[in-house]
């Protein structure tokens, strides 16, 4: 099969240029476009990390529209996994995602592989917005509205826990929101929300969860699976039971994001990691002005760290929330002047409509007052990155409305990145991951070059990537026992090696280019020898060396002996 670029629709492999666009189309999937022979696939939705979405038709009911999800066959596949037991566990876990009937819930219709081996899924097809757009046109929503749709939210996730089933990838961009439509045919407000693609994170994995009871022991994560910003701490730490609490935190963040225009922590995947396993998060207020205590509460409530603190289940959770929103006067219908915060980095520059309103400065935020409600184009840009620009929507009440803008570096790339909707899926480190070759134990945050069992300070198992120039720079844990600050390559104390001529860098010996300044390390550099510290010790296999009270060694797994 084949798709044009551009309008993404789909042919058959003899069409060689789209009809519409004019353009060459290109080879995306094997076979036909009739998939196992009952769907005309049409167009591609869009793409995540499990696979591509595409808008087909049921043949057999022809005027039935369906979506169509495709499941990258690598993702099923594990090397400690006999043959066809992938196959098997790919329907098994399908029968359990079609099993959940609600209203609020996307339907999975039918499942299966093509003769040309594509593992697909069929289910309802939404037509509407996702919460994401929505969230990325309004930025805010007030706290009656927020409610309204977390009703529905809650409503699809308590079924799928009362089936005994784990979403483990809430986010924005899975909640679907149609649009009600009057007799005169237009939209009305907010519609019928219902939650996708329950049961897709746990096609990579075995077991089914076990949400029955706070304490209850779910599916051991052998990776990690899900979208960083929405995930429990205990989704990010491998071999950690999971239950339904995993979701809890998931909506709560949703919900820290319709009311305060983010998640409550960014960054790249081993700082979301680090922030959500070490610290709390920021309280609302300090993102929104008019947001009341008790449902800021009730909010972070959903957000603890230790899943024992947060509340057991998805409905004693809104119960909770509801409680704290009921209570406050809705102030949904009263118009006032519109307070819209665009939030970027500084030095940003905010265009709307194409006249400037701003420069954004130490406080990270611009204030728009009394721009006329409605739809305008915003557009935050900034030397050096691609411009963020988006249609936002200016209500007429007086709520606060404020948009998070997104700034990235121009050889980013067009690939989708978990604040964009997209997912991480499998495991934090392996052979596809573009992290550097640095790795901090998960318990003492030694650090260790990649590739390393052991911990060498506490005999930890567990490792999380690390970014290694942003390690030498802060200097965290510099020095600490076990710990390899600079890469394999650097030369330890007790050892002999060589001194880069132009940074003075020390490297082991044989090393031919400096990995700090880039220059050939030559025959004329001369030996350096550094004296050990006292009471240093060293691996009697590897010959690594290691501060005093190392017990293991971290490359080789060797007991260390003083």
């Amino acid at each position: 099969m084949r798709e044009c670029p551009r309008c993404e629709r789909c042919y058959d492999d003899e069409v060689l240029v789209c009809p519409e666009e004019g353009t060459n189309t290109k080879v995306t999937l094997p076979g036909a476009p009739l998939m196992a022979g009952r769907y005309l696939l049409e167009k591609r939705l869009g793409r995540g990390a499990m696979g591509q979405v595409y808008l087909a038709r049921d043949q057999n009911l022809i005027t039935r529209r369906v979506a169509v999800k495709t499941v990258r066959p690598d993702i099923l596949s594990d090397e400690d996994m006999q043959e066809g037991e992938a196959i098997a566990r790919f329907e098994r876990e399908a029968r359990t995602a079609a099993s959940i009937r609600h209203p609020n819930v996307v339907d999975v219709t039918d499942f299966g592989k093509s003769p040309e081996g594509v593992f697909y899924l069929v289910m309802e097809y939404v037509q509407g917005e996702t919460l994401h757009h929505l969230l990325r046109r309004e930025g805010t929503l007030s706290v009656h509205r927020t409610l309204i749709l977390m009703r529905q939210v809650a409503g699809g996730v308590e079924a799928a826990h009362d089936e005994g089933i784990l979403h483990r990838d809430l986010k924005p961009a899975n909640i679907f929101i149609m649009q009600q439509k009057k007799k005169s045919g237009t939209a009305s407000g907010d519609g019928i929300v219902k939650v996708g693609d329950f049961g897709l994170a746990k096609i990579v994995n075995q077991a089914i969860a076990d949400t029955s009871g706070v304490s209850g022991a779910g599916p051991a994560s052998r990776g990690i699976i899900g979208t960083p910003e929405y995930m429990a701490p205990e989704q990010m730490q491998m071999e950690t039971q999971l239950d339904a609490r995993a979701d809890v935190y998931a909506l709560g963040v949703i919900a820290y994001h319709m009311l305060g225009g983010r998640p409550p922590f960014s960054g790249d995947l081993t700082q979301l990691v680090m922030q959500k396993i070490m610290n709390d998060p920021p309280p609302l207020s300090g993102l929104r002005s008019d947001i009341p205590k008790d449902v800021e509460r009730a909010v972070m409530h959903a957000l603890e760290k230790d899943p024992a603190k947060r509340p057991a289940t998805v409905g004693e959770w809104l119960e909770e929330f509801e409680k704290a929103a009921d209570s406050e006067e809705d102030e949904d219908e009263k118009a006032g002047d519109s307070r819209v915060v665009v939030m970027a980095p500084v030095g940003a520059e905010v265009y709307v409509d194409d006249e400037r309103h701003g420069s954004v400065g130490r406080s990270g935020r611009v204030i728009l007052k009394s721009i006329a409600p409605g739809r305008h184009v915003l557009r935050v840009s900034r030397a050096g990155d691609t411009d963020d620009e988006r249609v936002i929507e200016i209500r007429p009440d007086s709520s606060e409305q404020i948009i998070q803008a997104v700034l990235r570096p121009h050889a980013s790339g067009g690939q989708l990145t978990p604040s964009r909707g997209g997912s991480i899926g499998g495991s934090m480190s392996g052979p596809n991951s573009s992290l550097p070759g640095v790795v901090m134990c998960a318990q003492c945050s030694s650090r260790f070059a990649a590739g390393v069992k052991f911990c060498g300070r506490c005999g930890g198992r567990i490792f999380l990537p690390v970014n290694e120039a942003q390690g030498s720079q802060s200097g965290q844990n510099a020095g600490a026992p076990g710990s390899i600050n600079a890469g394999p390559s650097v030369v330890g104390y007790g050892t002999s090696g060589v001194r880069c001529t132009g940074c003075g860098t020390l490297y082991a010996a044989g090393t031919k280019f400096c990995g700090r300044c880039g220059i050939s390390i030559g025959q004329s550099a001369q030996p350096v020898h550094v004296a050990p510290r006292p009471g240093q010790v060293t691996c009697q296999t590897c010959r690594t060396p290691y501060s005093a009270g190392t017990k293991f060694c971290g490359r080789c797994g060797t007991i260390l002996r003083t």
